[in-house]
């Protein structure tokens, strides 16, 4: 039994008003977008077998390894989601992204006849180690803390998920126990983490051994995109990109003309003259780029030496892994969503399918303390979605002693009108001591002013804890003025509410993907 009872699950609009993601979603695709229909009203995607071997897939259970192996021999499809390998898992929504991909997968599945595996892309090519090397987690008190490992030496411009973990990092991570909430479930997920990551692990096989003890056996396969037999198998793509450089340009410009279009600034900005590709030759990721040292040629020589050093960037991967892979739909948020809209005419010159696009689900954990504080304030969680302090001010203004408010301002009104007459007065008749009274009138002022912030204090010592509660419940549902599934990392939740919570919030997912694939059915 979890003593601290189990936590409200609600939902939360994926893409905010004006954003491309809400224009995608709110439009039905808009013509930027397919996205995934109801499975019985839709026809199933053509077979076709895939460009690479099982060895090269993670599998969470003995039975997903068949299921992953008929979808490659063109049985099936994947639908498929991803991310960097971010240390810990990263925000809370990598996790209803996988929990999403796992949903909409079954959905297909019932429908379709055929094996359709969720499958999870480990984006370990990335290099932005800022991101993927920290974790914020709610302590104890519910203060946001984050972890940061140590950037490798050298390791800037390298992909991410190849690094290794050593005792520096062993020493940031050792921290964990000191931070995280005491319950029955604090010691089990300790330990997981314990076994995942350990010195000499690389990072994206410590993210993957992680998602697999969080998620357990649901039926899921994963891949590492930094695997040699995948960069391997990538090379006729890439030599494709090399080969028709002049028209992948020209389709990602058309992609930002087709934003444009609609009135959006594309998010992928383009580099000139480079492909949507990186090379590292051990020193680092660079962009590939043609100039008087390196033309196509020069470059497709390079490829058929090494092409294990060639690796897309955001831009191409989504094409990739639909060139890879038999993809059904995939799974984005909105931040993908919105650069996925720029990527029709690329999927387009590259003769690949768009595959149907399904939005994440999106979650705020309301834990029964912080609902007890929207019960006793009459607030609720939008209320927070600026920060705390608005909210702070606000509730210190309403708590203020309604008759000594009325008589500061009275006294405001009173000593503004009669100075007002007294600086006339002077100004005729004695103008040299104008800067005086003008001085007396600040001084008047500003002493109401100092009176006014002492009530304010008084007040604030009187609401003191409730105004603490009110700043730990916006430290937990929009902590840094962001949503919580964008900052705060699932460990605290799960060593409070243990496997459960996976469980309600997969059930929940379930309810929503039927919900959204059932609405789209009807309207179209």
């Amino acid at each position: 039994m979890n003593p601290a009872g189990n936590p409200e699950i609600l939902p939360r609009p994926l893409g905010v008003p004006g954003s491309i993601a809400h224009a995608v979603l709110e439009a039905g695709g808009g013509g930027l977008l397919p996205l995934a229909s109801d499975p019985a009203t839709t026809p199933p995607p053509p077979p076709r077998r895939a460009r690479l071997g099982p060895e090269a897939f993670g599998v969470s259970g003995s039975d997903v390894r068949a299921r992953v192996e008929s979808v490659l021999r063109g049985e099936g499809a994947f639908v498929t989601t991803g991310h960097q390998p971010v240390v810990l898992l990263g925000p809370l929504y990598v996790l209803y992204k996988a929990l999403t991909a796992i949903s909409l997968a079954a959905r297909l599945e019932e429908t379709l006849g055929a094996p359709v595996v969720p499958l999870f892309w480990i984006a370990s090519d990335d290099h932005d180690w800022d991101e993927v090397g920290s974790a914020t987690i709610l302590d104890r008190s519910d203060a946001p803390r984050t972890l940061a490992l140590p950037i490798p030496d050298g390791g800037e411009r390298r992909s991410v998920g190849s690094h290794v973990l050593d005792g520096a990092g062993m020493d940031v991570l050792g921290a964990l126990p000191e931070i995280v909430p005491e319950s029955e479930f604090t010691a089990h997920y300790l330990e997981l983490i314990r076994g995942c990551y350990v010195e000499g692990q690389t990072v994206s096989a410590a993210f993957a051994r992680l998602l697999a003890g969080v998620l357990g056996d649901r039926g899921y396969a994963w891949i590492d995109s930094a695997r040699p037999e995948l960069r391997r198998a990538a090379a006729p793509f890439h030599g494709r990109l090399l080969s028709d450089w002049d028209r992948v340009l020209e389709a990602e410009a058309a992609g930002v003309r087709a934003l444009a279009a609609k009135g959006f600034e594309a998010p992928i900005s383009r580099v000139e003259d480079a492909l949507p590709l990186f090379f590292d030759e051990g020193g680092g990721r660079h962009r590939v780029r043609r100039d008087a040292t390196a033309s196509p040629e020069r470059w497709r020589d390079r490829l058929e030496a090494a092409p294990e050093g060639f690796s897309p960037n955001v831009a191409s991967r989504p094409a990739l892994e639909s060139w890879l892979l038999p993809v059904a739909a995939t799974v984005l948020g909105p931040g993908e969503i919105a650069y996925w809209s720029q990527l029709g005419p690329l999927f387009g010159a590259l003769d690949v399918p768009v595959p149907s696009v399904h939005p994440r689900a999106a979650w705020m954990l309301v834990e029964a303390r912080t609902r007890r504080v929207f019960d006793r304030t009459g607030l609720s969680p939008q209320d927070l979605a600026a920060g705390a302090e608005p909210v702070v001010e606000r509730l210190t203004r309403e708590a203020r002693p309604e008759a000594v408010k009325r008589a500061l301002d009275r006294f405001r009104e009173d000593a503004g009108t009669g100075m007002a007459a007294i600086e006339e007065a002077v100004s005729d008749e004695v103008p040299g001591l104008r800067g005086a009274a003008g001085k007396m009138r600040k001084g008047i002022l500003d002493a109401a002013s100092e009176l006014s912030r002492q009530v304010d204090r008084a007040t604030r010592e009187r609401l003191d804890v409730r105004l603490g509660q009110v700043r730990r419940a916006g430290g937990n549902l929009f902590p840094r003025r962001r949503p919580q599934e964008r900052v705060l990392n699932p460990l605290s939740f799960l060593c409070r509410y243990g496997p459960g919570l996976v469980e309600r919030l997969a059930r929940e997912t379930d309810r929503q993907v039927t919900s959204v694939l059932a609405g789209r059915a009807g309207d179209g």
